[in-house]
């Protein structure tokens, strides 16, 4: 069915307030995230002549940095009327090819595509997408475009078998507990010290850590979501917005038009169970039992829920921090400990769960850099039995660069992580606690609010030299 051209014209222009009010409404209600600078900066990019493709998870914020950098270039001195934003999940936008939807807009100032910014939010619903946006990039050296997906994985792979030299991805991960903490203004709690860690590190106290803590417990729950974690009315029924907005419209929506997926109960099911077993040691056999599918469709549904960024395989290696030949056991980490929320609800810092969110959410951290090297510990020969909830490998696989064990408890056994770092030759390591903080020769005991704090703090200090730099 086609639209009648005049409702279409309309509908751009409601969805370009600018063009009449140069300013976008709401754009002083947001803060602006730390990774916003380096995506500016591409935005602005004359050469290489690129286009930007925004990539991550539902409901992290990236059509308010999208905003944000409308209402950037409009005071900046761009005219507004140069600036299109057109978000892709709009049913009337449906199937109609970027071309002819510029067309569209630029007919209602009767101007030409010279010297523009197109702004294209959730990409992924347009078919074929990555050949239209290759096609306007190469015809269109004096424009600009951007454009946004909630698919980071198969974005990224669209992205470098058809767009190579043409863009430029650029990845906006959940929310970082650091981000959470410095925003809400609770990074008063905190003080500067410092560690012995191979040298001295800048490292953070804290006088009040129950406090502390209780922040980090809310984080768990509903924090990795900027929209619900800054918002004053963040703890009526986050359950619900995660829920509806982001399970349900990835799982129902987003991956069954992107991979073609049919049976998106059974896919829904699967996710649920993964979710519920998150930080958990699991292997093919229990979660075709759990389940009730077998190994390919596990593993074709792993590489779906990835590609959503929903979730984040970890692979196992043994006390040597080898891997194995044959793959039987992983784990599985939600990519942001809210999601767990709003499957199952709110939970409390006693609850069974909480410890495995607890090691989601300090894994969580480490995804904002780099962690394709990422892996954990799990070993048994003969009595010889142990784990090591979290390890980073060297480029070359020939060595460990650093060990965490990760616990709820402030009576942890070091025991096993000083069996792996033994036989490693790591001359310190970390175990984190509830409320613990000792620094030791060759173990450094740390409250695990703090040890998020301060991965996530460091991933945006590297940001910030890259964005300098």
């Amino acid at each position: 069915m086609g639209f009648d051209k005049s409702v279409l014209s309309r509908r751009i222009q409601d969805d370009n307030t600018w063009w009449s009010e140069n300013r976008i409404p709401f754009y002083q209600e947001y803060s602006k995230r730390r990774y916003y600078n380096g995506f500016f900066d591409l935005v602005l990019q004359d050469f290489p002549h690129r286009a930007v493709v925004l990539m991550g998870p539902r409901r992290i914020g990236k059509t308010v940095i999208m905003y944000q950098a409308i209402q950037d270039l409009i005071d900046k001195g761009i005219d507004p009327k140069r600036i299109f934003y057109f978000s892709l999940d709009t049913p009337i936008y449906t199937n109609i090819p970027l071309e002819e939807l510029i067309y569209d807009g630029l007919e209602v100032h009767s101007m030409s595509m010279e010297d523009c910014y197109f702004f294209f939010d959730e990409i992924q619903y347009l078919k074929d997408w990555e050949i239209h946006l290759k096609s306007l990039v190469d015809k269109n050296r004096n424009s600009k475009f951007v454009a946004s997906g909630s698919a980071a994985a198969a974005l990224r792979m669209k992205s470098i078998e058809s767009g190579a030299g043409r863009f430029t991805d650029y990845f906006l991960p959940p929310l970082t507990f650091a981000e959470y903490i410095d925003l809400n203004g609770f990074n008063d709690l905190l003080s500067e010290t410092e560690v012995d860690f191979n040298g001295p590190r800048l490292f953070y106290k804290c006088d009040d850590i129950d406090s502390f803590n209780s922040h980090f417990v809310d984080y768990i729950n509903f924090g990795g979501f900027p929209e619900i974690a800054l918002s004053a009315d963040k703890v009526r029924n986050p359950e619900r917005i995660i829920q509806k907005d982001i399970t349900d419209k990835v799982i129902m929506k987003d991956l069954p038009g992107l991979f073609g997926i049919e049976n998106t109960l059974e896919l829904q099911q699967f996710f649920n169970v993964l979710s519920y077993r998150t930080g958990e040691v699991l292997d093919y056999q229990k979660v075709s039992q759990e389940t009730k599918t077998d190994n390919k469709t596990i593993k074709k549904y792993i590489k779906y829920l990835e590609a959503a960024f929903l979730i984040k395989v970890l692979h196992r290696v043994d006390i040597t921090a080898k891997r194995f030949k044959n793959i039987t056991q992983f784990k599985i980490h939600l990519t942001n400990p809210s999601l767990y929320t709003g499957l199952f609800g709110r939970v409390e810092s006693e609850d069974e769960r909480f410890p495995h969110l607890v090691e989601t959410a300090v894994f969580a951290q480490f995804l904002h850099r780099e962690h394709e090297y990422l892996r954990y510990a799990n070993w048994k020969k003969g009595k010889d039995e142990g784990e090591v909830d979290l390890i980073q490998i060297s480029k070359n696989f020939q060595e460990v660069q650093w060990a965490v064990e990760v616990k709820w408890s402030d009576n942890p056994k070091a025991g096993k992580l000083k069996q792996f770092m033994s036989r490693n030759k790591l001359a310190k390591g970390v175990i984190t606690t509830k409320t613990r903080f000792e620094d030791h020769e060759d173990l450094l005991i740390v409250p695990n609010s703090i040890y998020a704090y301060v991965v996530s703090k460091n991933a945006l200090s590297k940001l910030d030299e890259e964005i300098n730099n």
